[in-house]
C-alpha cells in the first residue's frame, strides 16, 4: 500500500513538474501591459456598434445589417493597414478604398493605391498610365478619421499629363523635400500619405503595368521588429479610424442631405467638397439623395463637359458604393449615351428601366449619388433632376434614346462581373 502511495505520490509531482515546465507561463509586468490593450482594443471593438445604432438614416433591419457589415470591412481593412501597410520608413501599397472597404462615394472607375510617407525621407514612384484615362497623384497632410479634418490639406499634387511618360507609358517620381532631378513632387514636414487615383473608364483594359514604391532613404536596411508599443498602436489607430470615419461619414450625411440638399435634387459641381477633406485637386464634384418608390424614377439631366473623365454613381445611406460588379450602380464618359442636344439624360431607378442611362439602385430605397468631372477645360452647370413614374418615363426623354432589353443587360452586368473578377484578382 505505501508503494502504491509513494508511486502516486511521484506521479503527481512528476505531472506538476512537467505543467510548470511546458504550461505554466506567468507574465511579467510588461506582458500585462499588452495584454490589457488588447482588451482595450477587444472593447472598443464592441462599443463601434454604437455608431451604427445612432445613424439617422439606419430606420430598418436591411440598413442596420448591411451597417454592420460596413463596420466590420472597415475594422479589418484598418486592421491590415495599420499593422502592415502604413509605416513610412518601408512603405507598401495598399488598394484603399478597395472592394472590401467603400468609403465616402469611392470610385467603382478607379483602381485606388495608397501609401504612407514621411517629410524628411526620399521616395521613388515607378507607374504606368497606359491602361488609364488620367493618373492623378495627391500628398495630404492627414487621413480621414484619423487625422482631425481641419488639420488635412493637399501638400501637393501631380497629374499624368504634367510628368515625363516614355513611349511604354511608364514613368518615375520622385517625392522628397528638397528637388530632385526629372519628374519631382514636394514633401513638407506634415507629409503624412499619398493617394494615386488612377481612372479607367474602360474596365477592359485591366492590365495595369509597372508599379512600385521604395523609401530611398532606408532602401536596403532591415525593418525593425514589431515592439509592444508599436503594435498596440496599430491596434488603437484601427479601431479609431474605423470609429471616426464613420462617425465623420454620418455628419456629412446630416449635413449634405438632411439640411443642404432635398430628397432626389442634385447640386451643382464644386471644385471642393464642404464636407470632406481628400477631394481629388483636379475634380469637381456634385452630390445627391435620391428616395424612391418602387414605380419611380429619377432623371438625372446633365450637360456634356469638356473633360478628361466624367462619372456618376450610387451609393447606399451609409456612403459606400453599391455593389457595382453586379449592378449597373455607375456610369461613366464612356458607358453613358449622350443625346444629340449635348445633355446625358440617366434614370435612377429600383427597376430596370430598359435604357442605356440606367443606374441601378440595387433594391435601396433611398442613397447618395455623387457625379465626378476631372481635368476640365470647364466645369459643368445648369444641372435638372425631376421624379417622374416609371411608365411615364418615355415622355422626358427624346427619341433617341438608347434602350436595351433583358438579354444586351444580361451581357452588360456579365462583362462587369468579369471586370472586377479580373481586377481583384490578387486581392482587395
Amino acid at each position: 500500500m505505501k508503494i502504491l502511495l509513494y508511486s502516486l505520490a511521484a506521479l503527481a509531482v512528476i505531472v506538476l513538474a512537467l505543467y510548470f515546465v511546458y504550461f505554466f507561463n506567468p507574465q511579467t509586468e510588461e506582458q500585462e501591459e499588452v495584454n490589457a490593450a488588447w482588451s482595450r482594443f477587444a472593447e472598443d471593438v464592441a462599443d463601434l456598434g454604437r455608431a451604427i445604432e445612432s445613424a439617422p438614416f439606419n430606420r430598418d433591419e436591411q440598413t442596420a445589417a448591411a451597417g454592420y457589415r460596413h463596420i466590420a470591412r472597415y475594422l479589418s481593412t484598418f486592421l491590415a493597414e495599420y499593422t502592415d501597410l502604413r509605416d513610412p520608413d518601408y512603405p507598401q501599397f495598399s488598394r484603399f478604398p478597395n472592394g472590401v472597404a467603400r468609403v465616402g462615394w469611392d470610385n467603382p472607375d478607379n483602381p485606388y493605391l495608397v501609401f504612407a510617407v514621411r517629410g524628411d525621407h526620399v521616395y521613388r514612384l515607378r507607374g504606368n498610365t497606359t491602361s488609364f484615362d488620367l493618373v492623378t497623384i495627391n500628398v495630404y497632410s492627414g487621413m480621414l478619421g484619423h487625422t482631425p479634418a481641419r488639420q488635412i490639406r493637399t501638400v501637393s499634387s501631380i497629374a499624368s499629363d504634367d510628368l515625363d511618360v516614355d513611349e511604354n507609358g511608364d514613368f518615375v517620381l520622385t517625392l522628397s523635400a528638397v528637388r530632385a532631378e526629372g519628374d519631382w513632387l514636394k514633401l513638407e514636414p506634415d507629409a503624412h500619405i499619398v493617394v494615386v487615383r488612377r481612372l479607367v473608364s474602360d474596365w477592359e483594359r485591366t492590365d495595369e503595368g509597372l508599379w512600385e514604391i521604395l523609401n530611398l532613404t532606408t532602401l536596403g536596411t532591415g525593418a525593425p521588429r514589431p515592439t509592444p508599443e508599436s503594435v498596440t498602436r496599430a491596434l488603437d489607430d484601427a479601431v479609431t479610424q474605423t470609429r471616426s470615419l464613420r462617425e465623420l461619414l454620418t455628419l456629412a450625411h446630416r449635413i449634405t442631405f438632411q439640411l443642404r440638399l432635398r430628397p432626389n435634387t442634385v447640386e451643382e459641381p464644386a471644385e471642393s467638397d464642404p464636407n470632406l477633406a481628400m477631394a481629388d485637386a483636379f475634380q469637381a464634384g456634385a452630390r445627391g439623395y435620391f428616395r424612391l418608390e418602387e414605380d419611380e424614377a429619377l432623371l438625372v439631366d446633365v450637360p456634356v463637359a469638356d473633360c478628361r473623365y466624367t462619372n456618376i454613381q450610387l451609393a447606399n445611406p451609409w456612403m459606400e458604393s453599391l455593389d457595382y460588379a453586379s449592378h449597373q450602380s455607375s456610369l461613366n464618359h464612356r458607358t453613358a449615351h449622350a443625346d444629340a442636344d449635348g445633355r446625358v439624360r440617366y434614370v435612377i431607378s429600383r427597376r430596370d428601366p430598359g435604357v442605356q442611362n440606367w443606374l441601378d439602385t440595387a433594391g435601396w430605397a433611398e442613397g447618395s449619388l455623387c457625379a465626378r468631372w476631372t481635368y476640365c477645360s470647364e466645369y459643368p452647370t445648369g444641372i435638372n433632376t425631376r421624379l417622374v413614374k416609371l411608365d411615364e418615363l418615355d415622355q422626358f426623354l427624346p427619341a433617341e434614346t438608347v434602350r436595351v432589353d433583358p438579354e444586351e443587360r444580361a451581357r452588360i452586368v456579365a462583362a462587369r462581373q468579369a471586370a472586377i473578377s479580373r481586377r481583384y484578382a490578387g486581392g482587395s
